[in-house]
């Protein structure tokens, strides 16, 4: 659960500021080769000679913020219809204050909460990035739902990275740095790309698959034989079946093993992530956007979700039957928490 630039608070990209030590030295060149295996590490919406199309750093861990903000709320919100009930079944002024009061902080948790649940609920489906290569330039949502544009050549480009307490590690992407006309100030930032549970050692691969599609010569062809599975997202929701893919897919290293003992959990996230994504809005870029990223009808390089490959019983058919499996076990229990705390009332 990382939400670095979604929210407000330590999760906002600084701004305003002078670039730091750590950016200038981890700054990615855009001239040179960063690494022999690119890798486009999942992030492809759509790809063509004209443009290619990205998800956001917040599109991988999806519902994990709807799952946790639910599971937090969910024991205050029975506490204070617990509160009130018990107090209007008192006559006596003290314990209604008292209990008005403390089911007045318990609403207040829920709140706080409920704004956890917003990070991921009724807002974009997802903020997707545009870099065209024809224009030389990038487009990206910003979360707010307002497009930044900015020349290609002008962005500063470094590993960023962010320590999540909770987690116990560092978060690393690919962060895009619009700086002031003295080329030092930050005014504005936004991740151009991020890796599969933002590991470090996977940075270079994916911003070498970025760079090389924007100044390569053989960019556009090399991306397109190197693209194996794009997003199911865009002009549409991503559905159940590929949030169910999506989701376990971080177990994929152990699919009999890992994955149906974490199904109860994977189970939940990918409800989460329904939720997230079926009370959320897709995107849709501006038609003078479209217009600077029209593509050639006879591109033979343009390739979206519908040229996915079928996936295999591992990749499709387990993940939806350990879902299945752990989404019954997972209301079992919730089934019985509920139970008991009733029966304990």
């Amino acid at each position: 659960m990382n939400f670095t630039g979604l929210g407000p608070y330590k999760w906002k990209y600084k701004t305003d500021r002078p670039l730091t030590e750590d950016e200038r030295r981890n700054r990615l060149d855009k001239e040179h080769t960063a690494s022999r295996e690119p890798n486009d590490d999942l992030s492809v919406i759509r790809i063509n000679s004209t443009y290619m199309e990205l998800v956001d750093r917040w599109y991988a861990d999806k519902g994990h913020a709807v799952v946790y903000g639910v599971i937090g709320a969910a024991p205050f919100v029975f506490g204070t219809a617990l509160m009130l009930s018990a107090t209007l079944e008192k006559n006596d002024t003290f314990a209604i204050f008292f209990g008005s009061f403390i089911a007045f902080l318990f609403s207040l948790i829920v709140l706080s909460f409920c704004y956890l649940i917003h990070f991921e609920a009724f807002r974009k489906a997802h903020y997707p990035i545009r870099v065209n290569r024809k224009n030389r330039m990038v487009y990206a949502f910003r979360p707010n739902g307002t497009i930044i544009r900015v020349p290609w050549d002008n962005l500063f480009v470094c590993e960023g990275s962010h320590y999540v307490p909770l987690m116990g590690r560092k978060f690393y992407d690919i962060r895009a740095h619009i700086l002031d006309k003295d080329g030092v100030t930050v005014r504005e930032t936004f991740a151009l790309g991020y890796p599969f549970f933002g590991d470090e050692d996977r940075i270079l691969p994916l911003w070498e698959y970025i760079r090389r599609y924007m100044e390569d010569d053989k960019g556009v062809k090399n991306n397109y034989e190197a693209t194996d599975l794009c997003m199911p997202v865009g002009e549409r929701r991503e559905g159940l079946y590929f949030g169910i893919v999506r989701s376990f897919g971080i177990a994929a290293f152990s699919p009999y093993i890992a994955q149906p003992l974490m199904s109860p959990f994977w189970a939940v996230i990918t409800w989460g992530r329904l939720i997230a994504m079926y009370t959320s809005r897709v995107p849709h870029w501006p038609e003078d956007i479209e217009t600077e990223c029209r593509v050639d009808e006879n591109d033979p390089y343009r390739k979206d979700w519908s040229d996915n490959k079928e996936f295999t019983f591992i990749e499709g058919p387990w993940p939806v039957i350990c879902f299945v499996a752990g989404s019954a076990i997972a209301v079992a229990a919730i089934y019985w928490t509920i139970a008991s705390m009733v029966s304990a009332m």
